[in-house]
């Protein structure tokens, strides 16, 4: 498993040069620009608060090795899910902004847990209170505003963050929705085995070996599943959300589409990864293959795409891959040619990795 991470970059036209020169500014090294960047936005930043090192969640081992920190911008990917630990900014004096943990991700939910302390989710006029062992789902398209409340000790206020593309859940967006914004705690019922098994992840996955992670999403995904279901039969006062919205168990088409992204997952890096290898790989034809992903919506060249994609957005934005470069990084992903990863990069989020990279550190 990889921890993701970031250093300071120009915006360049190209991401082979990443370390100096096209603006001709002299650029001061990371370590002596931290500070300053630390003091200015002591409210706003993730990734410079890490959690103290030796400091468990509810009844698990520590989450991070020394010297290593769980934030947002040092996340675990599970496969078609990551997990990221935030330690929240505490009130300011000021009316300073909420910290903004996540862009607001068009695809992507978000169930946030609060293992140690009170958090405040959203802005000044729509703040929502999720009290302490409390979960709450968040919807897609809309930025991760956190703000811890008075902490019931001397450990820090924290924050899980499972984010669970939607193409992964089985349940309706309507449906989702309903339960969206709503604290639920999480004493007992699908709300406890899922923030159990969620706690666990925090506590042992970033030590894990890369090929347990996709099968650890897959069970976050099922119990996460179950548990939005369960929320949705409470809300409607029933045992079961209605016909009319309910989607049917998997069937066999569903669980080999969901192996095949699995095994894309895993094989990113390869940057001889193609349509043909896959299909071989899971003893399908390449017309069927193309057949599965357009009843998902989409080609199977913009899933491989979206996702390479994704995991380097998370290699740019993480302080821990400080010393790797963009060109790196998109190697890494299975972009061969730097031109084409920057053009494509740009296609997607509107900038340059470099000036992407920048924006995230000064964020």
């Amino acid at each position: 498993m990889t921890a993701h991470g970031s250093s300071p970059g120009t915006d360049e036209p190209e991401i082979a040069n990443t370390t100096s020169t096209t603006t001709g500014r002299r650029r001061r090294p990371p370590a002596a620009r931290r500070p300053g960047v630390r003091a200015r936005r002591r409210h706003r930043v993730a990734a410079d608060r890490p959690a103290a090192p030796g400091s468990a969640l509810p009844g698990e081992a520590p989450v991070h090795a020394p010297g290593v920190g769980l934030t947002e911008r040092h996340r675990v990917d599970l496969g078609l899910v990551g997990l990221s630990l935030l330690t929240p900014p505490e009130p300011p004096a000021g009316p300073e902004p909420d910290g903004r943990y996540a862009d607001a991700l068009p695809r992507t939910w978000r169930l946030v847990f609060a293992p140690r302390g009170p958090l405040f989710l959203g802005h000044d006029q729509q703040r929502v209170l999720l009290e302490s062992s409390g979960v709450m789902l968040w919807q897609p398209g809309e930025s991760l505003r956190l703000r811890a409340g008075a902490p019931a000790g001397p450990d820090p206020v924290r924050a899980l963050v499972l984010h669970l593309p939607e193409a992964a859940l089985s349940l309706p967006g309507e449906v989702l929705r309903e339960v969206s914004g709503r604290p639920v705690p999480t004493g007992s019922g699908p709300a406890a085995l899922l923030a159990s098994f969620v706690y666990g992840l925090a506590a042992h996955a970033p030590s894990a070996e890369a090929r347990h992670a996709a099968w650890w999403g897959t069970a976050a995904v099922d119990l996460a599943t179950a548990f939005l279901d369960s929320e949705t039969a409470v809300l409607r006062g029933g045992t079961e959300p209605p016909p009319a919205t309910a989607r049917p168990a998997p069937s066999a088409t569903d669980v080999l589409l969901r192996d095949i992204k699995t095994y894309i997952e895993h094989h990113l890096h390869d940057p001889d990864l193609s349509l043909t290898s896959i299909a071989a790989a899971n003893h399908i034809s390449l017309r069927y293959l193309h057949h599965l992903f357009q009843r998902d919506g989409r080609t199977v060249g913009a899933f491989l795409r979206e996702r390479r994609l994704e995991h380097c957005r998370a290699d740019l934005s993480d302080p821990a891959e400080a010393q790797r470069s963009v060109c790196e990084i998109a190697r890494r992903w299975g972009f061969r040619d730097p031109a084409v990863f920057n053009r494509t990069f740009k296609s997607a989020y509107g900038v340059t990795p470099g000036r992407y990279r920048e924006q995230r550190l000064q964020w």
